[in-house]
């Protein structure tokens, strides 16, 4: 299923599903076990029945027309060995991990860029094959055991760049990853930073210029589209042996 046929789904459902536990380097093929319609266990209505078929023709589907080996742009990816793919089965983040000196750098984003495209070209009805992507930037300094902060940077790609939407500092790096409720309050309460684009613009230069040397480049605004589109359909094949699964039960 192409990046076409998926956000056509999408923006017909407006849902996104979102895929051991990292696709990083191995990126192994999803396990998919048949089910079948007739191998229900208790009495089931005919809708089930109905339901459970077309859960698995769409599955055998997938499974025929899918890829069966890691793609050639994620091969090429980690070869580079700059980031570290972080993807979990099941959950719509993925986040890219390096060390830059005393720098952690996380980038943050998510198969809601597919719910969030805007399909059609006015005037033509052609769909669009690139998107836009939010993406969440945290650079964490530590020296030893001395926290020293972190840098939060709200950007979005576009066209192959990073536009960067706002700077955020933060004295606690711990706080900046925390994901407990606590951790989200307490961030919620801090000054989240100037309005960027009112910032001088040598200085704007400067911040992206500084994302830039970090690895941020046009190579990696045009991985991270591909990977979300692989990560969706990868996804998406999970759903529906899940699904298929529980219905046949």
């Amino acid at each position: 299923m192409m990046i076409s046929t998926v956000l056509r789904r999408v923006a017909a459902t407006r849902f996104v599903v979102a895929a051991p536990s990292m696709f990083a380097r191995t990126l192994p093929a999803y396990p998919v076990r048949a089910f079948s319609a007739a191998s229900f266990a208790r009495s089931h209505g005919q809708s089930d029945r109905d339901l459970s078929h077309k859960l698995e023709s769409e599955l055998k589907f997938e499974k025929e027309n899918g890829e069966s080996s890691i793609p050639p742009f994620i091969k090429s990816f980690n070869d580079k060995g700059v980031f570290k793919i972080e993807d979990k089965v099941g959950e719509k983040e993925v986040t890219l991990v390096r060390n830059f000196g005393n720098e952690k750098i996380s980038v943050i984003f998510s198969t809601d860029a597919l719910a969030d495209k805007a399909e059609f070209d006015e005037g033509d009805s052609e769909v669009e094959e690139t998107f836009s992507v939010n993406v969440t930037v945290l650079i964490e300094k530590k020296a030893g055991t001395t926290d020293n902060g972190a840098l939060e940077l709200n950007a979005t790609i576009q066209d192959n760049a990073f536009l960067i939407d706002g700077v955020s500092f933060n004295p606690s790096s711990s706080l900046m990853s925390d994901q407990s409720a606590e951790g989200d309050w307490q961030r919620r309460g801090r000054y989240g930073g100037p309005v960027f684009q009112d910032l001088d613009e040598s200085l704007q230069d400067h911040f992206h210029e500084f994302l830039k040397e970090r690895g941020f480049d046009e190579a990696l605004a045009e991985f991270i589209p591909q990977y979300i589109d692989f990560k969706e359909q990868g996804e998406y094949v999970e759903w529906l042996k899940r699904v298929g699964e529980w219905v046949a039960k």
